[in-house]
């Protein structure tokens, strides 16, 4: 069952040639993973399998061709009737890439400055080889020609400008909405939310239709939610903060705001399993989100890794949509298969059959937007990360600068909601 019946698919894409069927607006990513199709793409320099891992745009797991044009993240790109999605890097495709014998003839790694040093002329011979076996595709051909260039961007303000549209940015977005400011929310997923679209529902959770208030209100005092929007850049001009915006389509937005809260939650870290690069290792809100969104059943057996209520509430909601399920809580071991996962090998000697495994661990603390503008961080020994680093009101210490939410550590969405609370109102005054 690769999708709940509740959920039919509307439109049709080619993968490599083959008819997939889809629904409209959800990502490539997620119409391959119901149509049983994980194996997306090879890896750069050893043609290894690859698949979607984050399924937010966070990891490059998952670069594809689409309509000619090459390294678009499958996981960004909606779906539309017609689209023609296509690997790349492989030989004739990444399901049965021929060079993937790279892999398998170099177990403990390639040093091709290294390769045939015997002889001068085989040694140029062997790296410029090499060479051509890396990449991440070919370059557009002429149906994919240049248009004319966007127009320049022009500096627009705003009293406060927030990142990220979870738990966290939005409770700060209300509070400054609230006190009458004009608030730009940016979001680079399609709809706000955050984790809270992934309809776990854990104690404490705020509903999903908040963030349609919090949108309505953000609008009413004369501000914007932004969705499908990246924030590329934080810098200092002439003293205060500017920010470049990339839109999904349009042109790039310049804003210059009174204050920046980042509130960008984090990004899903890998197991740290040996071969946890497989096709059918899987961010588990990234799971969470596509089975309550489009009804996407990622397999068969899953095994869910992760100690709480997170993990527990993801294996409840898989085991609902008919998935065998085992939880795993230690990831010590390595991933079965090789063109997907087909198990775990633990190091306590207990092997794990399944097709999918769900890696439903904390976050590493997206900190990149706020340590441009010289946010302090320090490591969190639990995560295995960075955080943020900020006082009980969100502040960084650096003037106009504030955080809150899973970018300064773990927490549930309740806890993020009040720290972008408390944010908000330092903001405003």
């Amino acid at each position: 069952m690769p999708r709940l019946p509740d959920f039919p698919a509307d439109c049709t894409i080619t993968f490599d040639g083959s008819a997939v069927p889809a629904r409209r607006g959800e990502s490539i990513a997620s119409a391959l993973l119901a149509a049983g199709r994980p194996l997306l793409a090879r890896s750069a320099k050893y043609h290894r399998p690859r698949g979607p891992f984050c399924l937010a745009g966070s990891c490059g797991s998952c670069l594809v061709r689409v309509d000619g044009l090459p390294d678009q993240r499958a996981c960004r790109t909606p779906c539309t009737d017609g689209l023609s999605v296509e690997t790349q890097n492989a030989l004739p495709d990444a399901a049965h890439d021929l060079l993937g014998v790279i892999d398998r003839a170099f177990p403990h790694g390639l040093d091709h400055h290294h390769l045939a040093t015997w002889n001068g002329l085989a040694n140029r011979a062997a790296v410029a080889f090499s060479r051509q076996l890396a990449g991440l595709g070919k370059l557009p051909g002429p149906e994919r020609a240049a248009g004319p260039l966007p127009p320049a961007p022009r500096e627009e303000a705003f009293d406060a400008l927030v990142v990220g549209a979870g738990p966290a940015g939005l409770a700060a977005a209300e509070a400054l909405a609230g006190a009458g400011r004009r608030v730009l929310l940016a979001d680079a997923e399609p709809a706000p939310g955050g984790r809270l679209r992934c309809r776990l529902d854990l104690p404490g959770d705020p509903p999903l239709a908040w963030a349609g208030e919090v949108a309505a209100r953000v609008a009413s005092a004369g501000g914007e939610l932004a969705s499908g929007t990246a924030v590329l850049g934080l810098w200092r001009d002439g003293g205060a903060p500017l920010a470049a915006l990339a839109p999904a389509s349009g042109a790039l937005r310049l804003v210059r705001p009174g204050a920046v809260l980042v509130c960008a939650g984090g990004h899903p870290q890998p197991p740290g399993l040996e071969d946890d690069d497989r096709p059918g290792v899987l961010a588990g809100r990234g799971v969470a989100r596509a089975l309550a969104e489009h009804g996407v059943v990622p397999g068969r057996r899953a095994a869910v890794l992760g100690a709480g209520p997170e993990p527990e509430a993801l294996a409840a909601r898989l085991a609902a949509a008919g998935v065998e399920v085992e939880r795993v809580e230690v990831a010590e071991g390595r991933v079965l298969g090789r063109a997907r996962v087909r198990g775990l090998a633990l190091a306590d000697g207990r092997r794990v059959r399944c097709d999918v495994l769900a890696v439903a661990t904390p976050p590493a603390p997206a900190t990149e937007l706020a340590r441009s503008l010289g946010a302090p961080v320090a490591l969190d020994p639990a995560l295995g990360a960075f955080a943020l680093q900020v006082d009980a009101q969100g502040r960084t210490g650096v003037p106009g600068l504030l955080a809150a939410g899973e970018v300064t550590g773990a927490m549930d969405a309740a806890r993020a909601a009040e720290a972008g609370r408390r944010a908000g109102e330092a903001a405003r005054g």
